[in-house]
């Protein structure tokens, strides 16, 4: 998650606001038989018609026995191509986007990822079951209202709380 400190210049909040919308957008793609790019898509077309661009190095994925694990997740492309959700899979979503043009590169210490272009960039994150009726939002803490605000289920789990086994990808 990135977070605004003190007061930001208006394209920095711009640039927030936009980034935590196409995270609603792509969650909002996930259901039963949807394919994997519909939710790349969703994110690609809100930050693009905006005037940002998407960072295409870094994807979301799948989370199972491993905290990485297939499929990954791009923050990009065209719709209705790649694998089809499926009810049990659990996958990050994590759309990162930049103000100034989509790239970005690994510094020496081969962990820091700055923007190619030194441009602002933003990164929104939740972690997503799918299931029977479409998704819920593991990573939601109770007070949280986005799950309300789109009717999206919230599982009512704590940032931090381990709800306890999590459906395994298919």
């Amino acid at each position: 998650v990135t977070v605004g400190v003190a007061q930001i210049p208006p394209k920095a909040a711009d640039l927030l606001r936009v980034t935590e919308e196409s995270l609603w957008k792509a969650i909002e793609a996930v259901r039963p038989g949807a394919r994997i790019s519909d939710i790349g898509y969703a994110v690609q077309s809100h930050v693009e018609k905006s005037g940002f661009s998407v960072v295409r190095e870094f994807v979301g994925h799948g989370i199972g026995s491993e905290l990485h694990e297939e499929p990954q997740i791009p923050n990009y492309g065209d719709p209705g191509r790649g694998p089809r959700l499926a009810e049990g899979m659990v996958l990050a979503i994590e759309p990162m986007v930049n103000v100034g043009g989509a790239g970005v590169k690994v510094l020496q210490d081969g962990w820091t990822a700055v923007t190619s272009d030194r441009s602002l960039s933003a990164h929104f994150e939740h972690t997503v079951a799918v299931t029977a009726d479409g998704v819920e939002v593991l990573s939601l803490g109770r007070s949280d209202k986005g799950a309300a605000e789109t009717g999206i289920q919230d599982l009512g789990f704590g940032m931090g709380q381990s709800p306890g086994p999590h459906p395994q990808p298919r």
